[in-house]
């Protein structure tokens, strides 16, 4: 059981999927503008982020462990042409630095992303979340209501887990997670626990070959590792107090699912919140599992251009009501 254990301490609910191998300034081929890497400055930390398009801002958040390229698997490409997209690397992901001295919780991740935006011009952005990313979006959408124009969640962790995995968080409390462990799991997680937790992600579709090499070769440094702990760690408590003021947000909401979700369970998660948000409509994609940003790109777009009608309609807090994406 210890292999286990230590797998998903590293690899738990929220796992995202990190992308093809792109090097450092390589551009993402689309019908635009070409996406490249570019870094600004925050409370004294290097944020990194890619940038593209023009027109409404889209402000595009991954998950745990992932970063901010995890959207250029056709999803960059579809929407660089109508929008200025800004996506970025979290605290310790990615290229960006993550902050020492303190705890980056999910409400410390969305001042500094507001304080990145602003640094960057963008204002009344569409956010658009994956997992973990989504929780961002709605920390932010809580605090800054008045600066967002819309938000896509996609397969959102937006609830505190049951509690199953107590005895797990436990054991990576702070400061525990330490070079010990962190050494543990590099040398215990081994490519075929790898691909075993990546298959339960992207089921009902096969894992891609060249996105396992590169998650094999990515995941396991020690900074990536100790950010992931950590915002594991930590994500539990800000939902349980997020999410009594989720009744709050005004804003359009689009909520995107995969019905085959088996990381993060839409019943508990992206339908919940689809009754208690008045503003939200939810997109159901059928015979699709957690990676829709890598598998259903084509969803993104759709849920966006929902997202952006409603927000430019009259009444558009009333905008409700489901609906489905077959695959064809």
């Amino acid at each position: 059981m210890l292999w286990r254990i230590l797998f998903l301490l590293c690899f738990g609910s929220g796992l995202m999927a990190s992308p093809l191998p792109r090097s450092n300034n390589s551009p993402l081929r689309g019908p635009c503008e070409l996406a490249r890497d570019h870094f600004t400055t925050v409370e004294g930390l290097r944020v990194h982020y890619l940038e593209t398009g023009a027109g409404p801002s889209l402000v595009m958040i991954h998950g745990n462990a992932g970063a901010a390229d995890d959207f250029g698997h056709g999803t960059i490409e579809l929407l660089c042409g109508e929008y200025r997209i800004v996506a970025v690397d979290r605290a310790g992901h990615g290229q960006s630095d993550r902050p020492k001295g303190k705890s980056a919780t999910l409400e410390y991740q969305a001042d500094l992303l507001h304080q990145t935006l602003t640094k960057l011009g963008v204002t009344h952005p569409i956010l658009v979340g994956h997992s973990w990313g989504a929780s961002l979006a709605l920390a932010y959408a809580l605090k800054y209501q008045t600066e967002v124009s819309a938000m896509v969640l996609i397969a959102p962790a937006a609830y505190p887990d049951s509690g199953g995995d107590r005895l797990i968080r436990m054991a990576v409390t702070p400061p525990v997670i330490g070079d010990v462990s962190l050494l543990l799991g590099r040398l215990i997680l081994g490519r075929h626990i790898l691909k075993k937790e990546l298959a339960r992600a992207f089921y009902p579709e096969p894992v891609p070959e060249e996105y396992l090499k590169h998650a094999t070769h990515s995941w396991l440094t020690r900074r990536h590792l100790k950010s992931y702990l950590e915002d594991e760690w930590t994500l539990n408590r800000s939902l349980k107090n997020l999410s009594r003021s989720y009744s709050e947000i005004k804003v359009p909401v689009v909520i995107v699912t995969g019905d085959e979700d088996r990381v993060v369970i839409a019943k508990d998660n992206a339908y919940r919140l689809k009754s208690t948000l008045a503003c939200a409509d939810l997109i159901e994609v059928k015979y699709a599992g957690h990676e829709i940003p890598q598998t259903h790109p084509e969803t993104i777009y759709a849920a966006i251009k929902k997202a952006s009608e409603a927000e430019s309609s009259e009444g558009h807090t009333e905008a409700g009501g489901s609906g489905a994406l077959a695959r064809p």
